[in-house]
């Protein structure tokens, strides 16, 4: 039982005494027309009043309710509801005045569970009939009003699972995506605090329940509609990516036309990422960045590299500096393709740190640039002092025994931006025999 409702049985001490006074009367009404039945008739007319006593009481009651409702005494209209339902669970019309009583206070929400556990106490194709009316015209009326939610797409998905045969409420389920998946609507994965993907996810495992149970083709049209929408962005935070990639491998087992396929695929690439620049993060966060060395001269680095300058990266959108961040990433769709880039340190300012591949075609000597960058979090939230800590492995010159002789090496620049300007460290040879610092 919610607080709503305890809240609602707790009658004022006067409502009671009214109660009581009345239940008095009732019942020595009844005795009176038991006595005079008694009195005036039969043996058998006696067990015939006797089987339609409980009508009488659950009648008396509801009557009652009618006239509570009239001056406006909600609660012993409902109270009285309840002492009918004591009388008789199975009373269809017991549930269907208490639902009344709450529609007359604009209270939809109470009115749709009272329906709701009518039907599961009855089973009564009628009271589930009106729930299902109720829980689409709030869908309907969210829309009217341009305030489709995804409560509204929860009491659309509700009224699916309660009448798996009801045509209006996988129209309904239509009209609700044209709404939350919108150029113009907000953004229903990703909205900051609003984020709304784990209701999504549940809704939609709700909706394959219902499909396993009962598959149909309006069904499954809306769930593939849902499952890869049509925009042509949408932004996901990280940590929902191992989620989302289940959520589609489910749907592709009834997808025969693979409209699944390319958005599971980019986002299987984008995991692949996240695998791979977890040691690099690990690195950084750590302090010692001296591991960074091999990081950067790993088979998987150097292959990312190169297909950034070879234009051959598949799924994964960037250039030059190549973000790489652990909060939050946008998908890209254009014609059915699809495309990832992870969100930078402008995108999202409260990032716990941000990776940067370095993309471009550089040589020193016929000798590709190695570079990777890493931004850590902000001091407190506040931008300034942005530190950015940049790792390049060249072919450069070497000042050694006072001359410069060129060769491979490591430089480490730390840059530190404040309002006022920036200043950097540079350490040329680093890590090597012949280390140098500057400053400027």
């Amino acid at each position: 039982m919610t607080e709503k409702e305890i809240k609602r049985r707790k009658l004022s001490r006067k409502a009671r005494e009214r109660r009581r006074r009345r239940r008095k009367r009732i019942v020595l009404a009844e005795k009176i027309a038991v006595a005079v039945f008694l009195v005036g008739g039969l043996g058998g007319g006696t067990v015939l009043l006797w089987n339609f006593m409980p009508d009488i009481k659950i009648a008396k009651r509801l009557q009652a309710a009618g006239e509570y409702v009239e001056t406006k005494a909600y609660e012993d209209a409902i109270a009285s509801c309840e002492e009918a339902l004591e009388i008789d669970s199975q009373s269809v019309k017991a549930y269907r005045a208490m639902a009344g009583v709450y529609l007359t206070q604009e209270d939809r929400e109470s009115a749709e569970q009272v329906l709701y556990r009518g039907w599961e106490t009855t089973q009564d194709e009628g009271l589930l009939q009106e729930y299902c009316v109720h829980l689409l015209n709030d869908v309907v009326a969210d829309v009217n009003a341009q305030s489709c939610t995804m409560e509204t797409l929860e009491k659309c998905v509700r009224a699916i699972e309660t009448d798996q045969a009801n045509a209006d409420g996988y129209k309904l389920l239509g009209v609700c995506y044209g709404y939350l998946f919108s150029e113009d609507a907000a953004p229903v994965f990703c909205a900051g605090e609003g984020c709304c993907f784990d209701r999504y996810l549940a809704l939609m495992k709700r909706l394959l329940a219902v499909y396993e149970a009962s598959p149909s083709e309006e069904l499954k049209r809306e769930i593939l509609r849902y499952a890869v929408p049509a925009n042509s962005l949408l932004e996901l935070e990280v940590r929902h990516l191992a989620d989302y990639r289940e959520l589609l491998g489910q749907v592709a087992t009834f997808d025969q036309e693979k409209k699944t396929a390319d958005l599971a695929a980019c986002l299987e690439k984008a995991s692949w990422v996240q695998d791979l620049f977890a040691e690099a993060f690990e690195i950084f966060q750590s302090g010692d960045f001296m591991p960074i060395k091999e990081f950067m001269q790993s088979e998987a680095y150097i292959g990312v590299r190169d297909q950034f300058i070879e234009g051959t990266m598949e799924y994964w959108e960037g250039e030059t500096y190549i973000p790489v961040s652990r909060e939050k990433m946008k998908l890209m769709q254009e014609n059915g393709h699809w495309k990832f880039a992870f969100c930078d340190f402008e995108d999202v300012p409260e990032t716990a740190g941000v990776i940067n591949v370095w993309g471009a075609k550089q040589e020193d000597d016929g000798v590709q640039r190695l570079c990777i960058s890493y931004e850590p979090a902000s001091e407190e939230g506040a931008y300034y002092p942005h530190t950015i800590y940049e790792f390049v492995y060249l072919y450069s010159n070497v000042k050694i025994g006072g001359a410069y002789v060129p060769q491979m090496n490591y430089r480490f620049e730390t840059r530190v931006a404040t309002p006022e300007g920036t200043s950097s460290q540079l350490i040329g040879d680093w890590g090597g025999e012949h280390q140098w610092t500057t400053e400027y």
